[in-house]
């Protein structure tokens, strides 16, 4: 089971990084900026990918060794993570393949994957070599993917509709508590989730080109999430 569940986690990683990265420079790439919406944070934003690949790359190299398979970390994890790379992958093709109808149920799908495996973590026994990257890589592709979902519900909406921003806005503080909550109850990995959403969350604040109703939104839920980071730390006496 170590070996079969390490290959899928292999492969699922593989495909996460390459299909949006080839799609990229082979091809046009994700169509997303044809759907723009009245919550999606501004282009730069968007390079919190680099560190989320790079961490979850780290941490499947870790699970994938001969030394970390048997991990308890691995175990717990395993399956959740390859079955999130893997509808990552799945939205990035479609999103390439304008296949935007998709979307919203495929990233929901995939952040869900990410929690499950941040839930197991929670009571997983410390780990040492690059597994002990797993509960980073998690919590940075929870943060994100729960945010990005948001976004992509709201893909299919008018965006310059007022009943869009007003309830863009309300979706946004409600991702935002459920993050909040999340994170406040993480004895591991809580300043990843916290930092996947609250970067967008921040970005999008400072975006003058939103809505004010939006951008407040947006700081609410971002000092929120920073508040629940900071009671995590202090009920649970966590470090990351």
């Amino acid at each position: 089971m170590d070996t079969t569940r390490s290959l899928a986690l292999a492969g699922a990683c593989a495909a996460f990084v390459a299909v949006p990265n080839l799609g990229a420079l082979l091809g046009e790439g994700e169509q997303t900026k044809r759907y723009d919406t009245a919550i999606t944070p501004p282009d730069y934003a968007f390079a919190v990918w680099a560190p989320i690949f790079a961490t979850c790359v780290a941490s499947t190299v870790g699970q994938c060794l001969p030394s970390g398979r048997g991990d308890a970390v691995s175990r717990r994890t395993g399956w959740p993570l390859a079955g999130a790379y893997a509808v990552n992958a799945a939205w990035s093709l479609a999103a390439q393949r304008d296949r935007f109808a998709l979307t919203p149920y495929l990233l929901p799908v995939a952040a869900a994957l990410a929690a499950t495996a941040h839930a197991r973590l929670q009571q997983a026994p410390p780990t040492s070599g690059l597994t002990a990257v797993t509960p980073v890589s998690t919590g940075l592709l929870l943060g994100w993917t729960t945010l990005a979902s948001a976004v992509n519900v709201v893909a299919a909406r008018d965006r310059n509709a007022p009943r869009t921003t007003a309830a863009a806005s309300a979706g946004l503080l409600t991702v935002a508590a459920a993050v909040a909550a999340g994170v406040a109850r993480s004895r591991r990995g809580g300043l990843s989730i916290a930092l996947g959403t609250g970067w967008g969350l921040g970005t999008l604040a400072g975006m003058r080109t939103r809505r004010p109703a939006v951008r407040l939104a947006a700081a609410l839920g971002a000092a929120a999430i920073g508040v629940a980071d900071l009671a995590g730390r202090f009920s649970h006496g966590r470090r990351g």
